[in-house]
């Protein structure tokens, strides 16, 4: 299995579509993975964790109408940490706080998937940058900060693809419990995709901002 495809165990793509989801106003979509997705977090009460996993899922299936290979995909070792911590909690702790981690994270996830698989990047950027106004009476810039988010959020795929990839390299020379070899490999992928971003955005006017001109300097220096 590639690196991508193991990424997309855990982060949604857009799927263009016409579903209500498709057709929900940004915000709304912000608001039901606040509901669904982190409030189980703060009220910590099993039921309403679980009664929100299964809204979660029923969203995913039935208002995103998300392919379930899409929607409900996880991954092994995700399923893997939620077996554990359930375990944990179960033998030397309390179940209900088990469960509680388990449904919530999993509620999030999917909240998660639903708002990226039904949401384009302009359309997320354009909703960070309306959310970020606010701030610009303090000299934030709306536009930046979205840019910043939004290149965030479309670098996390790549470096997870760069480490499991290298990994699957290791693994397959018998080097997979040299771990610490990792290092440098991800280190120049990290730089090497750095550089090439910032290449990007200064070729279409959105590196540092210039500095002052040649009048502004003799205005100072006077």
């Amino acid at each position: 299995m590639s690196g991508r495809g193991r990424v997309e165990d855990y982060l949604g793509v857009y799927v263009p579509g016409s579903t209500p989801a498709h057709r929900m106003p940004v915000g709304a979509k912000y608001l039901m993975l606040i509901v669904v997705g982190v409030l189980p977090f703060v009220l910590r009460i099993w039921w309403f964790s679980v009664l929100c996993l299964a809204v979660s899922v029923l969203i995913s299936l039935l208002v995103a109408r998300l392919p379930r290979r899409i929607a409900l995909r996880i991954g092994i070792p995700l399923w893997i940490m939620n077996g554990l911590i359930l375990a944990y909690h179960v033998v030397l702790g309390d179940w209900r706080r088990g469960v509680v981690y388990v449904a919530s994270l999993m509620a999030c996830l999917y909240m998660s998937r639903v708002l990226t698989c039904t949401t384009s990047a302009d359309a997320l950027m354009d909703a960070i940058a309306g959310f970020a106004r606010i701030f610009k009476p303090l000299g934030a810039s709306p536009e930046k900060f979205a840019l910043a988010v939004t290149l965030m959020w479309a670098t996390i795929p790549y470096l997870l693809g760069a480490v499991l990839s290298i990994q699957l390299t290791a693994k397959a020379r018998g080097l997979e419990r040299s771990s610490w070899r990792f290092v440098i490999p991800v280190m120049v992928g990290i730089v090497g995709h750095a550089l090439e971003v910032g290449d990007a955005l200064r070729a279409r006017g959105l590196g540092d901002e210039p500095g002052p001109g040649p009048e502004t300097r003799q205005l100072s220096e006077s």
